[in-house]
């Protein structure tokens, strides 16, 4: 049972010397943004860590476990000259109230997140404190935080003979948006590459994981095996573009959304072609292919069966559900509630690869809705907020209509209804006659049968669906992976495997 306790604070700011504070109310937390030269609005958090491992903003949202997240408790702050105020939160995640913190020591830090751009509260421009040290008794005693640190504006890596780096300014996304918004990639080179040469090679574009950026391709320049195939000139030779996944509202999907905006059509019209502008990229259709894992397995399948005749190739790992009969373990279109099960089950949203549950549905929205603007998960940025963001419609006021109730789970059936262009499932089987043949070949997935997200019912929808068709029958590629959980089947060598598969489809000599 956690001990309810009062807190006594002892302060070291920055770990260089430890303060007093004074008796005062448990709520009496002050926060001070001192350098402020305008009237801003953003998200304001204080982070408890029991660790000072690293800064405690760096931890806000990631863990659901309840026994294992990190607390945190936010609020939303709109036009703060910066003058002290008193920290008063209106959502916090594991816990409610500071009260409920148990006794000992504590490292505090508050965060200011003012990046509307960018969903990571850890965003360039935002605003946090020193880290405090604190200890927890049975006495009242005050803290004051002062945002007097500023995270840097973003630069992009340096380039290596390999490795280049992409940020442009989206004459699209900044219309939608009414401020400048960029698109970013990394570029890998094929080692057979000779500047000025007229050589040109086939594209692979990897989508990544929740969130990915796309500075995620400097992990494969540390990676051993693939580093060996790479270098050598008898390999597959190729060009991997690595997508960025960031958005106002969390990953973007690589697609047009009615709330996070036009991202495939700013991918198709600006930053696809100034790629093979600037690149060795052979830009024909026959050349092109997509792949990733996670969110990037359902951005990779869905990219290929969208737009059939732009790409030649998916190799979609570990997707993200393409069928909204079987959402996780909720079924959009028949269950009335997403958080228990018609048995009155409360759901789980992970799980172990022997079964066991890792946390729910309920506990993974909740944490959201704390992260979220206006203390809703749609506005978190985060896996809910991110899918309610691309496949729903927005509210007056441009932000997602939520899927179902952030408190009791009930599902609103008429925004389901909304996300039925997203079903992929429903989409192969309405336009098989015409998409049928276009995807002749092209579709290839892996699938692990314990999948840790509940990802496999929905694949296996899918297949189902294929396996259906006819005139033409599908040509498409399952493989199952038994015990194998989610995206945990090497996806670094995995790389290879897929570079190999598309040699046997480019229309260009290796």
């Amino acid at each position: 049972m956690k001990k309810f306790s009062k807190l006594r604070f002892l302060t070291a700011l920055a770990g260089v010397f430890i303060a007093n504070f004074a008796f005062a109310d448990i709520d009496n937390i002050r926060v001070t943004l001192p350098n402020s030269e305008e009237e801003l609005s953003g998200r304001l958090f204080v982070v408890f860590s029991r660790t000072n491992d690293e800064e405690p903003r760096l931890a806000i949202g990631d863990e659901v476990i309840p026994h294992e997240a990190t607390p945190f408790y936010a609020v939303d702050v709109d036009d703060w000259n910066g003058e002290s105020i008193n920290f008063t939160s209106s959502s916090a995640y594991p816990l409610t109230q500071l009260e409920e913190l148990e006794s000992g020591q504590w490292y505090v830090q508050a965060l200011y997140d003012t990046n509307t751009i960018l969903s990571d509260v850890n965003s360039p421009g935002n605003y946090y404190s020193n880290v405090t040290s604190v200890v927890i008794e049975d006495v009242d005693l005050d803290l004051e935080m002062q945002l007097t640190q500023q995270i840097p504006a973003e630069t992009l890596p340096n380039d290596t003979e390999l490795l280049k780096y992409v940020r442009i300014r989206s004459e699209l996304l900044s219309a939608f948006y009414n401020t400048d918004v960029f698109l970013r990639a990394s570029v890998l080179l094929p080692v057979s590459y000779s500047p000025g040469s007229d050589r040109r090679y086939p594209v692979l574009y990897h989508v990544a994981g929740m969130n990915g950026r796309y500075t995620r391709s400097s992990n494969l320049l540390n990676n051993e095996e693939f580093m060996q195939y790479w270098e050598n000139s008898n390999s597959t030779q190729a060009v991997i573009v690595f997508l960025d996944g960031e958005s106002p509202f969390g990953d973007s999907y690589q697609v047009n959304s009615a709330v996070s905006g036009p991202y495939a059509d700013a991918n198709f019209s600006e930053l696809y072609p100034y790629l093979a502008e600037n690149f060795p990229i052979a830009d024909q259709p026959a050349n092109r292919f997509v792949t990733g894992c996670s969110t990037g397995g359902w951005v990779s399948m869905a990219l290929q069966i969208l737009y059939p005749d732009y790409f030649n190739g998916a190799w979609s790992l570990s997707p993200d559900s393409p069928s909204f009969r079987a959402f996780q373990l909720v079924d959009l279109y028949n269950d009335t509630n997403a958080f228990t099960s018609p048995t009155g089950m409360l759901r789980p949203s992970a799980r172990e690869t022997n079964g066991d549950p890792r946390f729910s549905i309920s506990d993974e929205v909740r944490m959201e809705a704390a992260v979220g603007r206006g203390d809703s998960f749609v506005t978190s940025g985060l896996q809910w907020g991110a899918w309610n963001a691309v496949y729903g419609q927005p509210d007056e006021n441009g932000n997602p209509i939520p899927i179902w109730n952030q408190e009791t789970g009930e599902i609103d059936s008429s925004a389901a209804a909304g996300w039925l262009p997203w079903d992929l499932e429903y989409y192969v089987r309405e336009n098989w006659p015409t998409l049928g043949p276009r995807l002749n070949g092209k579709l290839n997935f892996w699938m692990g049968d314990m999948d840790n997200y509940y990802l496999t019912n929905g694949l296996r929808n899918l297949e189902q669906a294929f396996n259906e068709m006819e005139a033409p029958g599908a040509d498409v590629e399952f493989n199952w992976l038994p015990y194998h959980g989610h995206c945990g089947f090497g996806t670094e060598i995995h790389y290879i495997q897929v570079l190999e598969s598309l040699a046997q489809r480019t229309s260009l000599p290796n």
